[in-house]
């Protein structure tokens, strides 16, 4: 009776893994409306680490078109790209690009960006304390100079 109920479950749990493959979601990438401007060593962190989810050059893995994973990292690059877009910065006012700044600052500190679930699967992401420190010179040489309001370099 148990081995039945376990072979049902089991079939009703593949039927519903099939059926949800039948919602997709987009994945797009829209065209950029004016990237951000930085020197190599920080562009190149920030491709690395942030890109996937905070511009619209994201790379789309192959289980990123697996439901139900699909509808999760489809929500958390929408997101990230509302939070902070780097593809969108050229369009950003100078008081946003601040803003956008500061966050990534408290982000930086906080220890909290790249997410722990995407470092899960891209170790090589992980942002190394030279990393940190170099992103964090960077954004307060932004914050301290107007090219919050110019090219951001």
């Amino acid at each position: 009776m148990f081995r039945k109920a376990l072979v049902m479950l089991a079939g009703l749990l593949v039927a519903l893994f099939v059926v949800a493959q039948l919602k997709t979601v987009p994945h797009t990438n829209p065209p950029s409306k004016g990237d951000l401007v930085a020197p190599p060593e920080v562009e190149a962190i920030l491709r690395n680490s942030c890109y996937d989810c905070h511009s619209n050059q994201t790379r789309w893995p192959w289980y990123s078109r697996v439901a139900p994973l699909s509808w999760v990292i489809v929500d958390h690059v929408e997101q990230g790209r509302k939070q902070i877009n780097f593809s969108e910065w050229g369009d950003y006012f100078p008081r946003t690009r601040k803003r956008k700044l500061q966050w990534m600052q408290r982000a930086l500190h906080d220890e909290v960006m790249p997410l722990w679930s995407y470092r899960l699967m891209h170790p090589g992401t992980r942002l190394s304390d030279n990393d940190r420190a170099t992103l964090n010179r960077w954004i307060d040489m932004q914050l301290a100079g107007p090219a919050t309001g110019a090219s951001a370099q």
